[in-house]
């Protein structure tokens, strides 16, 4: 069940918060991170503040947009 759960970040403009999620879905049990509009890619601090976690960054989506993102999600729950 945990696999069908999806984390988007939008517009992300620093790396570490990259890895930092990644991080948190791993402890989570969580697998599938999507980057929309992201201003900045993934780095050496994002792998860094992975700790352990770094095949989710490995296997990350990046689409052009929050749309693109969500287009096959049947529920979308938003938080800034």
């Amino acid at each position: 069940m945990l696999s069908n759960i999806r984390v988007v970040l939008v517009g992300t403009s620093h790396p570490g918060n990259i890895g930092s999620t990644a991080r948190a879905m791993k402890t989570m049990g969580l697998s599938n991170l999507y980057l929309a509009e992201p201003r900045v890619e993934p780095d050496g601090q994002s792998i860094a503040l992975a700790a352990g976690a770094s095949d989710i960054l490995k296997n990350l989506t990046t689409v052009d947009s929050l749309q693109d993102a969500i287009a096959d999600c049947r529920l979308v729950i938003a938080t800034s």
